[in-house]
């Protein structure tokens, strides 16, 4: 039997380790990571090995070379460019002959490959993947198998929301050589995203074995500094490189240890290393190669590659430190920080936490440096969350942060492209606002300044303009010390995830082009942007229909600008308005309503994407019923004749749209998923209009207007329009799940099949005669959301007992944070 091991990884997340290697010889404990890929097929009796590489090459064949010095034949296959990972292994396509194992070369693992071997035979699989169940599924690829290990779904990298299984795709994979048959030569082509959802549409059998052993991607620096921690633990059973010195110690050869140095298990220590006396290493260190440790040092959680030369009284803790890097005398160096190869690093210096130095770096004598140098941030987990990036003022965010923000972006754009900017009412706002133009200008991006408005308003500011798209700052009013950052897109939606990661790693890394004076581009000051908003959301309207009816309305909103826009727009078309004075007191609204005979009422929040509408009765049109009144006026209101929700939506919405003959569609909740089922079912308007037609639904004013306009051309009252919405009782629950046990929940929930039937469009949807329930993993907290709704209040009363006490049993934990009920 013959291997292929895929090697050609850049490893940019690991950066600034990779920076002058490439991912497979990431050293851990004295090895090539790739070596332990190479040990573990030997051990399993293949020693003949095919290598795919394409980043530095020379490095791994320099290395390894034919592999006899490892008891292995080994073979190199060479990209050009990059062919994705199916398609460099058909590069080797003459050389795997016969069964063959697929295993990457990044990857720290002792599963047992044989077992894994007997059970793609015994099931005349054409390909077998091994699975690993791990407790935060989000970085891997999820696999959904039925209870005899076919596979039956799979996704890359799932948001919370697509976690169908806890099992994860290993990237080992056991292959028969007619997979090369599905697909064609120097092709970029990739097994998890092209080839197996082939394989699958062809009804070819693929099987999952799940695996025991033990298994680590070195994805990122985080979970490579896990990997030497598994093997100092045990946990790993791999071949160390080196003497066992006592219980918990390693040391390689030609080591000088000083007797007055305290050496704390467990630690590994590479050959030809001299520790001085008075020096303290561990716990939990590792140690490369012909490194120099001096008097008084101590290194402590961390990991040193080979070459490096630490002074006196130095302190490491929690760090990597990359090849041939000179810290001198009592400089500090902290946790999670990363110092790549061949910096310096003068007497007395301190690293914070979090910092990131690529190579070839001077840092002067007395320096602290508080973030990564060039590359900048000190985050290490995700920037953005439900509402953009946030955090405090001048704590979290501050004005550099916001520049490299805007450079972070304006680098994913092409040179010339346009971006407009805008900001909430608020000093601090505007602040942020201009540095976000900083970063994009130094990118040679136009920038168009909005100026002050709201979210709604620049959304369909940025498809009026055309740009590529928009950036708006809010301060929150309810926490003033609070910044949100919200992006979007050429549409003026949200981005979607893939863009927010691309941001992110641009922003980790600081990997941003250098323009010069001659491409650098203007800030362009807009002033008419809220009168070109007034005149689009008028523009959908029957402006005399509306004025002949002469309505009268009572409003609340707290966004003084906000107000100056309503009153101004409903002024024009003879609208008599009242503002109500305790904007969020929607009880005292509704009591106005009808002490003042009004028409409707409504409350629009701050930045003018949330709206509570109230009838002339004084019933309260929110939440579910809001989003039914949304759906009603679309397609009454505008040529649009298909209507997309969410799967979190109401059945009511589905039967609007059977009312107004329309096609329906479900789809995922992000708001690039609604648009794209716009785009691609709405066949009669073109993009632009239906692109308005949705930013209108994210609008409560425009909601607002078109509400009076259906009133006015229908002759009916609010009220008689809301009795034709069907009626439905719905719950939402926020129920406590941690983040490993996530994948779990859902892959029990599958696996019971206790429905009628299963929509896996997003979350877990399982539907019954009467009812149906949505179980959604939330992205940013350890709960899942659980929807429920039916036409019998005590169905989804006992429905969602049912699933949170089911959750609960799964997760071991009792509690439900929150409810909310309609």
């Amino acid at each position: 039997m013959k291997a292929i091991i895929m090697a050609g990884g850049q490893g940019t997340r690991l950066r600034p380790l990779t920076c002058n290697i490439p991912k497979p010889m990431m050293p851990i404990m004295g090895k090539p990571v790739m070596q332990y890929a190479i040990e573990l097929l030997k051990n399993s009796g293949i020693t003949e090995i095919g290598i795919t590489l394409q980043y530095l090459p020379d490095e791994v064949m320099n290395y390894f070379g034919d592999g006899k010095e490892l008891g292995v034949n080994l073979r190199y296959f060479i990209e050009e460019a990059p062919l994705g990972t199916a398609g460099s292994v058909k590069s080797a396509e003459s050389f795997l002959d016969d069964t063959f194992i697929v295993i990457s070369g990044d990857a720290l693992t002792d599963i047992d490959l044989s077992r894994a071997i007997a059970f793609h035979k015994q099931n005349n699989s054409i390909t077998t993947l091994v699975l690993k169940e791990v407790p935060v599924p989000l970085e891997y690829g999820v696999v959904v198998t039925d209870k005899d290990g076919r596979i039956t779904g799979f996704l890359e990298k799932p948001s919370w929301g697509e976690v169908f299984s806890d099992k994860v795709n290993t990237g080992i994979y056991i292959m028969e050589p007619e997979v090369f048959t599905y697909y064609e030569k120097n092709q970029k082509f990739d097994f998890s995203n092209d080839l197996f959802p082939i394989l699958l549409n062809n009804k070819r059998d693929m099987f999952g074995y799940i695996s025991e052993g033990y298994w680590c991607d070195i994805g990122n620096i985080e979970q490579y500094v896990n990997c030497h921690f598994d093997i100092l633990k045990g946990i790993v059973k791999v071949n160390i490189k080196g003497e066992k010195y006592k219980d918990g110690i390693w040391v390689g050869e030609n080591c000088e240890i000083s007797p007055e140095a305290s050496i704390v298990p467990p630690v590994y220590i590479g050959a030809n290393t001299k520790i001085y006396s008075n020096a303290e290493i561990g716990p939990y260190s590792v140690l490369g190669r012909n490194n120099i440790l001096s008097s008084g040092t101590t290194i402590k959680r961390s990991i040193l590659f080979n070459n490096c030369y630490i002074g006196s009284n130095v302190e490491v803790r929690g760090s990597v430190i990359c090849n041939k890097v000179q810290i001198e005398s009592k400089a500090g160096v902290f946790e999670e920080s990363a110092i790549g190869d061949e910096t310096l690093i003068g007497e007395r210096t301190v690293i914070k936490p979090g910092v990131r130095i690529w190579p070839n770096k001077i840092i002067e004598s007395s320096t602290t440096v508080k973030s990564n140098i060039i590359w900048g941030g000190k985050f290490s987990k995700s920037l953005f969350g439900k509402n953009g990036i946030s955090g405090e003022v001048n704590v979290d965010i501050t004005s550099e942060v916001v520049s490299k923000l805007g450079s972070a972006h304006g680098s994913l754009l092409k040179s010339g492209a346009k971006v407009a900017i805008s900001c909430s009412d608020n000093g601090a706002a505007q602040m942020f606002k201009y540095s976000l133009a900083t970063g994009l200008l130094s990118m040679g991006i136009e920038v168009y300044d909005l100026k002050r408005m709201t979210t709604a308003m620049t959304r369909q500011a940025v498809v009026f303009f055309g740009v590529s798209g928009g950036i708006h700052v809010v301060i929150d009013k309810e926490d003033p010390q609070k910044v949100n950052i919200l992006f979007f897109d050429s549409n003026g939606l949200d981005i979607d995830k893939v863009t927010e990661r691309k941001i992110e790693n641009s922003f980790i890394r600081e990997d941003y082009r250098r323009i010069k004076t001659d491409a650098f581009k203007k800030i362009i000051h807009l002033s008419d942007c809220i009168e070109y908003y007034s005149r689009q959301i008028l523009n959908r309207i029957d402006v005399s229909k509306v004025r002949d009816e002469k309505f009268k309305i009572v409003v609340g909103t707290r966004n003084p600008m906000l107000k100056g826009v309503i009153e101004k727009v409903l002024k024009e078309i003879g609208v008599s308005i009242k503002f109500y004075g305790e904007p969020k007191d929607i009880v005292g609204l509704s009591k106005t309503v009808i002490e003042c005979g009004a028409n409707m009422g409504a409350y629009i929040s701050d930045e003018g994407e949330e709206g509570i509408f109230i009838d002339e009765k004084g019933n309260i049109i929110k939440d579910e019923v809001y989003e039914a009144l949304k759906a009603l006026v679309l397609l009454k209101t505008t040529k649009i004749k298909v209507l997309a929700a969410p799967v979190t939506a109401s059945a009511n919405v589905e039967e609007i749209a059977k009312m107004c003959g329309a096609k329906f569609v479900r789809t995922k909740t992000s708001q690039k998923n609604i648009l794209d089922a716009y785009l691609k079912n709405e066949k009669q308007l073109n993009k632009r209009d239906i692109v308005n037609g949705y930013l209108m639904t994210l609008d409560a004013l425009s909601i607002l207007l078109l509400t009076l306009n259906l009133m006015a051309s229908s002759n009916l009252a609010l009220s008689t329009i809301m009795s034709r919405v069907p009626r439905y009782y719905a719950k939402k629950q926020e129920i406590v799940c941690p983040w490993n046990l996530k994948g779990k929940v859902m892959r029990n929930l599958i696996e019971e099949s206790f429905s009628n039937s299963i929509d896996l469009i997003e979350g877990v949807k399982l539907n019954f005669d009467d009812a149906w329930a949505l179980i959604l993993p939330d992205s940013d907290e350890p709960l899942c959301r659980v929807y429920t709704e039916s036409k019998d209040s005590e169905v989804v009363q006992n429905l969602s007992a049912f699933l949170a006490k089911r959750i609960e049993s799964i997760t071991g934990i009792i509690g439900t944070e929150s409810e909310k009920q309609a």
